[in-house]
């Protein structure tokens, strides 16, 4: 092109074409939040599954003892942290305490007594039983 005054019009620079400049702007901005957000995912995953601590006859029977309670109506269950596991006839045997609030507001003291069976990589809690 050429100007009233005969002179020419600067040309536009010549582009570099790029392959990121060649991809969509929404393309740009959703792959790396979806790579951001997988790879978060996983993390939270593997620290998860890290975290948790493996099942214990212990913890099998303190579970079946607050579910127990619970379901007497019972509130702040306290099972002891320190329980007696012994063997007997194929089981153990988990022996401790409990402290919990019935719904009259009555602090009630209780023994525990768990017998658990372990058949290959199951766990199963055969009884669970309170005594005052």
């Amino acid at each position: 092109m050429t100007s009233e005054l005969g002179e020419r019009a600067p040309e536009a620079p010549a582009q570099k074409s790029s392959p990121l400049a060649r991809t969509p702007l929404w393309a740009r901005i959703t792959v790396p939040v979806v790579v951001l957000i997988g790879g978060a995912a996983v993390v939270v995953g593997v620290s998860a599954a890290r975290s948790q601590p493996p099942a214990t006859v212990e913890s099998a029977c303190r579970s079946a003892i607050e579910a127990t309670l619970e379901s007497r109506g019972h509130t702040d269950i306290d099972v002891s942290r320190s329980f007696q596991v012994t063997e007997a006839d194929g089981a153990d045997r988990v022996s401790g305490s409990v402290t919990s609030v019935d719904e009259s507001g009555h602090v009630d003291h209780a023994l525990v007594r768990c017998v658990v069976r372990i058949q290959g990589d199951s766990m199963r809690v055969v009884s669970a039983r309170l005594s005052d």
